[in-house]
C-alpha cells in the first residue's frame, strides 16, 4: 500500500474546528472534458500540535509537502507532513 506522498499546491485556509489542520489546494483537470476543479487536501505538521510552520505561510502561496497518509476519525484521510517547502508569491 502506498503511504508516502508528495503534494505540490497552494496553501489554503485552516480546517474549521480543527486548528492543527490546514488545506493544501491542488488544481486538477478532468481528462476527457478538460474542466478544471480544485481538490482540498487536509494536512497536519508532524509535531501533531498547532504548527507555526503551516500557520506562517500566507494563503495562496505555493508549497510542496512531503509526508505520509494518516487517518483521523473526525477529519478522515489526511497527510502528516514531514517536510515542507514554501515558494513565495513574488
Amino acid at each position: 500500500m502506498v503511504s508516502n506522498v508528495t503534494i505540490l499546491g497552494k496553501a489554503g485556509e485552516v480546517v474549521e474546528g480543527h486548528e492543527e489542520y490546514r488545506y493544501i489546494i491542488v488544481d486538477s483537470y478532468e481528462p476527457f472534458d478538460e474542466k478544471s476543479f480544485e481538490s482540498k487536501i487536509p494536512v497536519k505538521y508532524w509535531n501533531r500540535g498547532i504548527s507555526k510552520v503551516l500557520r506562517n505561510i500566507p494563503n495562496g502561496h505555493y508549497v510542496c509537502v512531503f509526508g505520509r497518509l494518516e487517518s483521523d476519525p473526525n477529519i478522515g484521510l489526511y497527510v502528516l507532513v514531514e517536510q515542507i517547502r514554501h515558494f513565495s508569491a513574488n
